[in-house]
């Protein structure tokens, strides 16, 4: 199988979870012995060489026009250059993500096109109540209609886009995002008092949530720690958001939150092992990779309660779930898992059974290598391209 994947944050660049969603597959593809290509739009300060391999994934990032319509330019180069691999034979299915959408526009390919549900600009908005930004809502919904097929990283993202754009995707495949195989924690005390969350720091992957929690934890846990991973994003008055946190946090709780910034997958993996409790109260996820590697890790994990949450993980078995509007839900969830070693043992110990009974790289590359070929058979019975 020849795959290419349309993706625009490839690591090793600041990444959200279609970047790393693309490499985990696109290295599982290539490991089996598929060829994979990776090929997207970057910024020029966007860090990773023009091209590069990847552990035998070939990446090509074309960087954008900087003019004001260089971004109309750049789509047309992708698409030529996606093209001229087809033609060649060197490629059987293109994968584009719902996010931006790569696939307006482009021309029919006599290989199937195949467009991946991981949250679209469009869906967050909706999620959020917020305007919908109608450029963005007509390349989206271009693109979709353009697909030949599509799949989804869950149901729920599957079943609100379908709301969304008012296009019917009830047959698309739910293919959920997969996870790097990693072996057994290694045999160590946890730092108990340490809590950690990973993502960019926007309102709503619910970070304002958990620093105004964070005070009530501090009172009743004075020892306990945040560790707070992922780049700055900006609050509503378009300031840094890392500063806004900090002027939301009293005086006496400051001291207990660092922030880290965008770090490496190795760096999380470490901090998810070494630390006693991982928290995500996000407000709009499709299907988080965060709290999924934080729960590989063997980590006890607080996901939220909204969108695919229960699709991720059983409350009170596999981890908890909490209603990002409500900080005290939140601070007493932390003090809950802070409390109680064999709770959070217990719950960090299922969490990462279900990881690898489930989410995991080795389990979900078949059913994405299935979809593939189901698709590509499908694709060469339609009469139109005969």
């Amino acid at each position: 199988m020849k795959v290419c994947f349309i993706c625009s944050e490839y690591p090793p660049g600041a990444h959200g979870g279609i970047g790393t969603m693309t490499q985990v597959l696109g290295r599982g593809l290539a490991r089996q012995g598929h060829e994979v290509r990776v090929v997207g739009v970057y910024p020029n300060w966007y860090g990773g060489a023009e091209t590069e391999e990847d552990q035998g994934v070939q990446v090509l990032r074309l960087r954008e026009r900087e003019h004001p319509m260089g971004w109309v330019f750049s789509r047309y180069l992708l698409h030529r250059k996606v093209q001229k691999w087809v033609r060649a034979g060197q490629v059987d299915v293109v994968e584009v993500p719902d996010y931006q959408g790569w696939a307006a526009g482009w021309k029919r390919l006599p290989v199937p096109v195949v467009t991946r549900l991981h949250g679209s600009l469009t869906y967050f908005a909706s999620e959020l109540h917020r305007p919908i930004d109608r450029t963005a809502y007509f390349l989206e919904r271009a693109s979709l209609r353009r697909a030949d097929y599509a799949c989804s990283v869950c149901q729920y993202t599957a079943r609100m886009t379908e709301q969304a754009f008012k296009i019917p995707l009830s047959s698309s495949a739910i293919l959920y995002n997969p996870v790097e195989s990693l072996p057994r924690a290694r045999e160590f005390p946890r730092l108990r008092n340490r809590v950690v969350f990973s993502g960019t720091l926007t309102a709503k992957k619910g970070i304002v949530s958990l620093i105004k929690a964070w005070p009530i934890v501090v009172q009743s846990t004075p020892e306990a720690e945040l560790h707070v991973f992922g780049k700055d994003g900006r609050s509503d008055d378009g300031h840094s958001m890392k500063e806004f946190l900090l002027s939301v946090l009293p005086s006496e709780a400051r001291s207990s939150v660092r922030f880290h910034g965008h770090v490496s997958r190795a760096e999380l993996f470490d901090a998810y092992q070494t630390s006693g409790l991982a928290v995500f109260p996000s407000y709009a996820e499709a299907f988080a990779v965060a709290p999924l590697e934080s729960m590989a890790c063997g980590c006890p994990t607080i996901f939220s309660q909204r969108g695919s949450g229960p699709e991720l993980l059983a409350h009170e078995r596999e981890g908890l779930l909490v209603d990002p509007d409500k900080p005290e839900e939140i601070a007493k969830a932390i003090l809950r898992v802070l409390g109680n070693p064999s709770f959070a043992r217990a719950i960090g110990e299922a969490g990462r059974d279900r990881v690898r009974d489930v989410f995991s790289i080795d389990r979900l590359l078949a059913q994405n290598v299935a979809f593939y070929e189901r698709c590509t058979r499908e694709f060469q019975r339609k009469p139109s391209l005969n």
